[in-house]
């Protein structure tokens, strides 16, 4: 029985040193793929930041790998500051089970990502562990999963999150232009927002904002009058026709899209034009108090996002595959320079016979002529929904 033991020690202490030598930083560079295809990873990327994401993923393995390595579980600190990342979660809004499945996805890929590092030779018996890490991984997830319930049911009784529940709530029974009722002059009375219309709709990016800050504008919009709350990456609400944005504008990050003074049946229309003018204002690094105006192409591709794929697609799709990238680049660049050959070969650096060369096997490969104004209109378009969308065929013009 004494030698079976000693077996079994001499086992578990060598799968442990097996362990030790895997990298953290390597699981999550094999943990990473999987996880991109998961939407809980891109609204956390979208969120926190990829860099933020990467570093808590990062700092999840190690813990888990000392775990598995030493038997020690995370200490007191490492739980408090999981506490106040759940809690900052809670702040902003996401949903309780977007995180927890979060953890989930991770906890699948982890140990697949571990084998995969070992070698040939010790695979083996870190596959004959799976039972034994698998339990791991499950108290793990259990604690996890309880310090997120504790955070969320925490952050829920703080005056700051029954602020943002109630401006939400009276958001969207103005949007659906419901008949105001008592609960809803005390959700106002308690807000300090003035419910007499008319009401001017607002959205607002903070650039490379944490959950805590967008929660924190929110509160302070509130403080100052506004009907303001968080809306996945955005602050969105309404405010009375007079409000002061100036001190809120001060901060240059901050990116408004605001219409004018509305009643309650006109509300959801313009709320939606507004997170769609945001979303193609921030994809052009514009800062500060935006308009429709600014951007009526992109607004006008981004309505009809099939026919300005259809559009892309008969510009730039004959240039794809093979090597026709100094082309791509080359039409997009003419475009940006209203096809102003001087403008474009100073821009990209070439003679004015590579252009024309270029241009010839532009017209050649797509069936276009480039003198024809309907054609250029067409290639501007299309270089602009590329854009808008951020489509990696065309992205931007590489300069020389």
């Amino acid at each position: 029985m004494t030698g079976r033991s000693e077996r079994a020690a001499a086992a578990t202490a060598a799968l442990r040193d097996v362990l030790e030598r895997i990298d953290a930083d390597a699981v999550v560079q094999r943990m990473e793929p999987v996880l991109r295809h998961t939407p809980e990873y891109v609204r956390s990327a979208r969120d926190c930041g990829a860099s933020a994401l990467r570093a808590s993923l990062r700092r999840h393995a190690g813990l888990l790998l000392n775990w598995m390595v030493r038997g020690t579980p995370p200490d007191s600190y490492v739980l408090s500051e999981m506490y106040e990342q759940a809690r900052q979660c809670a702040a902003a809004g996401q949903p309780l089970d977007g995180g927890l499945l979060l953890h989930h996805r991770v906890a699948t890929v982890f140990w697949d990502a571990a084998l995969g590092l070992a070698t040939e030779e010790t695979r083996g018996h870190l596959a004959d562990w799976t039972d034994q890490a698998r339990r791991h991984l499950d108290s793990y997830l259990d604690m996890v999963t309880r310090m997120f319930a504790q955070a969320y049911a925490d952050q829920a009784d703080l005056p700051s999150a029954q602020g943002e529940r109630r401006a939400h709530t009276l958001f969207d029974r103005l949007c659906a232009h419901l008949p105001i009722t008592v609960e809803d002059q005390e959700r106002a009375a308690r807000l300090g927002f003035e419910l007499t219309p008319p009401y001017a709709p607002f959205v607002v990016l903070l650039d490379r904002s944490a959950p805590a800050e967008r929660a924190d504008l929110a509160a302070r919009l509130r403080t100052a009058g506004a009907l303001a709350f968080v809306e996945d990456v955005r602050v969105t609400g309404l405010t009375g026709p007079a409000f002061d944005w100036s001190s809120f504008l001060a901060d240059r990050r901050l990116l408004l899209a605001q219409d004018l003074p509305t009643g309650p049946p006109g509300l959801q229309t313009a709320v939606d034009k507004l997170r769609l003018l945001v979303a193609v204002a921030s994809r052009s690094h514009r800062r500060g108090r935006v308009r429709v105006e600014d951007f009526l192409p992109q607004l006008l591709l981004a309505h009809s996002p099939e026919l300005a794929d259809a559009v892309a697609h008969r510009v730039f799709g004959p240039l794809t595959g093979g090597d026709h990238g100094e082309l791509t680049a080359t039409l997009a660049c003419l475009a940006e320079n209203q096809f102003d050959s001087a403008s474009t070969t100073a821009a990209l650096h070439m003679h004015r016979n590579t252009l024309l060369y270029r241009i010839k096997q532009i017209e050649k490969l797509t069936g276009l002529d480039l003198q024809r104004h309907g054609d250029r209109a067409l290639v501007w378009l299309a270089v602009i929904w590329a854009q808008v969308s951020s489509r990696p065929a065309v992205g931007r013009v590489q300069r020389r």
